[in-house]
């Protein structure tokens, strides 16, 4: 996919901010594709990664605020293993969408950005994943995110959750943890 030539802003700084906060050296990617060739997920992307590197050494943060790239990474870490320098692209990705949320940016991908932020805040409240509090939460938010609420999968969905925590598939409660000081000093220590 094309980078548009009708850029109005580019962002002097930002490249240097992202390596900065994210610890990713991403001055080290000299655009050998190898990340791009090995995702297995670049079908779904607006831009691949090795253009978004490029993005964020441009300056170009409203670009890739605007791009599903970020939200549609797996995570998966084949970028990471194929590439020469090992820039961990998805502590990148990570980082960025963080950003677009802290920045107030709307995300491209309203559901997957509702998950993310679900996902973290229970991670943050309970110091791990509470699936019946993260089920609950993601659809109350990926409704609010999409801005449609489909009551007949809510209700499906939720008939589903009752049916997990009869056979026991689901626990109510959170269960607890030893590490949650742990887990705490982490996202004290969060840059964005």
């Amino acid at each position: 996919m094309q980078v548009q030539n009708d850029i109005t802003k580019i962002e002097s700084g930002f490249a240097r901010q992202v390596v900065l906060d994210s610890g990713v050296d991403l001055f080290a990617c000299y655009q050998c594709e190898k990340c791009t060739n090995g995702c297995p997920v670049t079908f779904a992307m607006d831009y691949e990664p090795h253009r978004v590197i490029r993005m964020v050494q441009l300056g170009l943060r409203q670009e890739i605020a605007r791009a599903n790239t970020i939200w549609v990474c797996a995570s998966c870490e084949t970028c990471v293993t194929r590439c020469p320098h090992g820039i961990d692209i998805p502590k990148l990705m990570d980082y960025l969408k963080q950003s677009v949320l802290s920045q107030g940016d709307k995300p491209a991908e309203g559901a997957v950005a509702a998950f993310h932020q679900v996902f973290l805040e229970n991670i943050r409240r309970f110091g791990r994943v509470s699936e019946a509090f993260l089920m609950g939460a993601y659809q109350l938010e990926s409704a609010k995110a999409e801005k449609k609420i489909d009551v007949k999968e809510m209700i499906s969905n939720l008939k589903l959750g009752i049916e997990m925590l009869k056979r026991g598939r689901l626990g109510f409660m959170p269960k607890k943890t030893g590490a949650k000081e742990a887990v705490k000093k982490l996202f004290a220590n969060e840059k964005i």
